[in-house]
């Protein structure tokens, strides 16, 4: 059962969040951004009411975009038209079908392209982006509580670059008390000149809404890295920040499969990849903000480095956590399967199983998952995970430490037993340091490359 009609029904913005209605024809959804350390009425002294309209019209917009996991026919942005830039169409288009080719799939849908747009009487805007004022050489980054953000914020400190950290919880992941408890955890290993926090609060994804009335749809999607970049514009005007910096890696580039009925590859990590990035920054920089940069500091690196990186900070492992399910680790699911094989790879097993407490290798659950990781599947699983070569390469690891379990027997009868595998070759490729393919500033990129 398909919805007619999605819209930005409401959209208030209050001294210290933004409140914001959806409705999906007879449905009504909240979401509520909230910034601990922000003003918006300051903010609005500082620049102008339009402006800060403005961006809390592209947040709207952005986070609408998850209901259109109900394939409705339209997104009725009538509310927030004027207020956004005629190049926004093609945009939310571009972000709409590279994030969402796993919905399409996992619902085998090929006949859909995204909701048409309307803003019935009313006009786009044509601004023109203004600078953000001051010059603080402060990098905002990211800090989701994972390995790449403690890798990202580590470098940064080491090549004595400054930088601010901006951690951020969503309904998605959870209560936001216990994201930003296990988040503080990691950054009580370094030392950003501010702390800044955003709590995301959305109850779409809180509702049993699929279950009770669309069974037969598989998931919501969120694209939470590209709104996520629209939700940091407020901290960047507040603090004269002109840099961004995430910590999204080289292996998120690279797709899940490739899906012959559209013709086009499906990659669950679409909107942390080198290509919705080049896509964001060129956008808020043409159209929002002129001295604005957004790019990955990890993006010149695949996981295996990544992993190897973090071997140097063996005080974070106990903190660190990834999992998108129960936090700080289900031992369940992909990411976390993927996540302790990479740490068995690098560390020294004990400090691992000091986390963790079980040997994932042999519960019988994840077999599945470990075969798709490494190349035995239809497909590897719709997770921020590595290639299929990298997962091989990390398991390769564990057997030459003398790691066991049914996993490690799985990959030494399937994998292993090719003889054309080039093991060398692939340990080169993912443990290289790449010099092009990322948009750091020079700046940055010269004074971190060594520490990459």
């Amino acid at each position: 059962m398909k919805r007619e009609t999605i819209k930005v029904h409401q959209l208030t913005i209050h001294d210290h969040h933004l409140d914001i209605i959806y409705s999906a024809d007879d449905f009504k959804f909240a979401t509520k951004v909230f910034y601990h350390d922000l003003s918006f009425n300051i903010l609005t002294r500082k620049y102008s009411q339009p402006l800060i309209a403005r961006i809390a019209a592209y947040i709207a917009l952005f986070e609408g975009m998850k209901l259109c996991s109900l394939f409705p026919n339209y997104y009725d942005i009538s509310l927030i038209a004027k207020n956004l830039d005629k190049p926004v169409l093609d945009l939310f288009t571009t972000i709409y079908q590279g994030v969402f080719g796993q919905h399409w799939y996992e619902n085998n849908i090929t006949d859909y392209p995204g909701p048409e747009i309307i803003y019935p009487g009313l006009s786009l805007a044509n601004s023109q982006p203004i600078p953000i004022s001051g010059n603080n050489s402060t990098v905002l980054t990211g800090c989701g509580g994972g390995k790449d953000s403690i890798v990202a914020l580590k470098l940064l400190q080491e090549a004595d670059i400054p930088f601010a950290s901006m951690q951020y919880s969503h309904t998605v992941y959870g209560k936001a008390d216990i994201q930003h408890h296990l988040i503080s955890g990691v950054l009580e290993h370094v030392t950003p000149i501010k702390k800044h926090k955003i709590s995301i609060y959305d109850d779409f994804l809180d509702y049993p809404l699929l279950e009770l009335y669309f069974p037969d749809t598989s998931g919501i999607t969120v694209p939470e890295t590209p709104v996520s970049i629209f939700e940091a514009l407020p901290l960047m005007l507040n603090h004269g920040y002109n840099d961004l910096a995430l910590a999204h890696e080289k292996s998120a580039n690279t797709g899940n499969l490739f899906w012959d009925k559209l013709g086009k590859e499906v990659n669950h990590q679409w909107g942390k990849g080198y290509e919705a990035e080049k896509e964001l920054n060129q956008f808020i920089q043409a159209n929002l903000l002129s001295n604005f940069t957004y790019f990955s500091i990890l993006q010149p690196i695949y996981d295996f480095r990544i992993f190897k990186n973090l071997t140097k900070y063996p005080e974070v492992l106990p903190k660190i956590h990834s999992c998108n399910i129960q936090k700080p680790w289900c031992k369940k699911c992909p990411k976390c399967a993927y996540v302790w094989l990479g740490l068995m790879a690098a560390f020294e097993p004990a400090s691992v199983d000091a986390v963790f407490g079980s040997n994932l290798f042999d519960d019988d659950d994840l077999l599945p998952i470990f075969r798709e990781m490494v190349g035995l599947g239809e497909h590897t699983p719709f997770e921020c995970i590595g290639e299929i070569d990298e997962s091989r390469l990390a398991m390769k690891k564990c057997l030459e430490k003398g790691l066991s379990g049914k996993a490690i027997e799985m990959f030494k009868t399937d994998v292993l037993v090719d003889h054309s595998i080039n093991w060398q070759q692939i340990e080169q490729k993912y443990d290289n340091v790449y010099d092009t393919e990322h948009a750091i500033p020079d700046w940055i990129f010269s004074k971190i490359r060594g520490h990459l």
